[in-house]
């Protein structure tokens, strides 16, 4: 037979604990995706190429949606854009 008393496990204390459990439910959401990034190259390619294509596609029809108005109107149609360089540049290469 074992002699001596067993080994109690490491407590905290009450305050402490409470303070670290109010710390984790105070943070609120967190923000970004929720997705799992995949560990294989090819899917991690595969995934880039459909969302390249996605915003090709996307900015197609908004521009095919922009012709056929302005060819439906009697006036020009005015377009608003989002002020900034780098936003305009990149949607016309198709990339975002």
């Amino acid at each position: 037979m074992a002699q001596g008393r067993p080994k109690a496990a490491a407590k905290r204390p009450k305050a402490a604990a409470a303070a670290a459990a109010a710390a984790r439910s105070s943070r609120g959401p967190r923000k970004g995706g929720r997705t799992i990034a995949p560990k294989k190259l090819r899917v991690i390619q595969q995934q880039k190429l459909k969302k390249r294509l996605e915003v090709g596609i996307r900015m197609r029809i908004e521009q095919e949606t922009v012709q056929r108005a302005q060819g439906a109107l009697p006036k020009k149609l005015a377009l608003v854009t989002a002020p900034g360089g780098k936003d305009k540049d990149r949607a016309k290469k198709g990339r975002g």
